[in-house]
């Protein structure tokens, strides 16, 4: 698990780099091709000829669509080529190897279902409704919540290379903070407890602890739990409704990472004023998540990132349509960003203050606050 100091070495243009290499359609499939002929592993043990690959992938590929492959790679960024060899370049021994010290594996796999869905989103643009975030709100019945995340719990399990491995992104907002101020952090969504994992590894002083309501699933609690026993980390984990159940006492850094992106407008303040409740007086609260900040390089970004959503959505729609009523997908559709300015006031309304926001790795931003 990468330490915050770890993560901060790398250059903010690298690690921009390979984010936005995976929200670009033209670029994703050229890794992906990349990884699916092993040719990132491959070249990780030395340069190689173009002859010498061809030779080494003759049952997998052409020679003149192997050349393409690595012609297009090396445009975007993944190989270089140096007296007739190829060879890896600083963003993929980075990100992209299964041993990277900033492994994007996670990330990319999950952007490769995007691949064949992007082809939907002149119809999206069409044709969308609003999206139903009713069951996310303080008002939802818990009984209809513990339903919907018990279903969504497979879904949750399928997605923790992803949010492991993005898990240094969300961390990326915090390597300028002094966790020397701070004894007791919760993390509210944590999923697989990576991001409470890296901030434990760097702080071990801290009393780290990860609420998610998919622990109440034994299954994902184990799996959660037997990664942090092979990290030696020790993590509480709470399976936990954070709407309806306590979180620890005295907590004096609060992180929700990937929270408000899922909340509708109506529900977010319900949702504010419990992480307020939640924090000790002059604790702070640290959001990151898929925020507009108005900088237009970082909202490219983020514009991409939800084009490449609205076109699964449609994509997923078209291949399987609507026929059980109990379906979560029925709450699929559009919902807009959320501008940190809009997040900001909000916040001050339930009573927090000094609230600062800056882009972090677009399309991430960080807004936090104190109490």
């Amino acid at each position: 698990m990468p330490t915050l100091a770890a993560i901060a070495q790398v250059p903010d243009d690298l690690l921009a780099a390979a984010v936005a290499l995976c929200l670009d359609a033209a670029a994703l499939p050229v890794l992906l091709g990349a990884l699916d002929l092993d040719l990132l592993a491959r070249l990780a043990r030395g340069p190689a000829t173009l002859d010498w690959l061809a030779a080494e992938q003759a049952d997998r590929t052409g020679d003149a669509a192997l050349e393409m492959l690595l012609e297009l790679g090396s445009g975007f960024g993944l190989f270089a080529l140096r007296d007739r060899r190829y060879e890896l370049t600083a963003l993929s021994r980075t990100f992209f190897l299964e041993d990277s010290p900033l492994r994007l594996l996670g990330l990319v796999d999950r952007h490769r279902r995007y691949v064949d869905a992007i082809a939907a989103l002149p119809a999206a643009l069409r044709d969308t409704r609003r999206a139903d975030r009713r069951v996310w709100s303080p008002a939802a019945d818990a009984g209809a919540q513990a339903d919907y995340f018990r279903a969504r719990a497979a879904f949750n399990e399928a997605s923790r290379d992803y949010f492991r491995d993005t898990a240094s992104l969300l961390a990326r907002a915090h390597g300028p903070r002094d966790l020397r101020a701070h004894r007791v952090v919760c993390d509210v969504g944590a999923g697989p407890a990576a991001f409470a994992a890296i901030l434990k590894a760097s702080a071990p002083h801290l009393q780290v602890h990860a609420a998610e309501v998919t622990y109440k699933d034994p299954a994902y609690l184990a799996a959660t739990a037997a990664d942090l026993r092979a990290e030696g980390l020790d993590v509480a984990l709470h399976p936990v409704n954070v709407l309806h159940e306590p979180l620890p006492p005295a907590i004096d850094l609060l992180t929700a990472n990937r929270l408000f992106s899922g909340l509708d407008r109506s529900g977010a303040e319900g949702w504010a004023a419990r992480l307020h409740a939640a924090l000790a007086p002059g604790g702070t609260l640290a959001l990151v998540d898929f925020f507009a900040t108005g900088d237009p390089a970082h909202d490219r970004s983020l514009a991409a990132l939800v084009a490449l959503w609205m076109a699964w959505n449609r994509h997923e729609l078209q291949r399987v349509p609507l026929t059980d009523p109990s379906d979560d997908r029925h709450a699929w559709g559009w919902n807009p960003p959320w501008r940190c300015d809009e997040l900001s006031r909000l916040l001050a309304r339930v009573g927090f203050h000094d609230i600062r926001a800056r882009s972090v790795v677009p399309p991430f931003a960080l807004v936090e606050a104190r109490k």
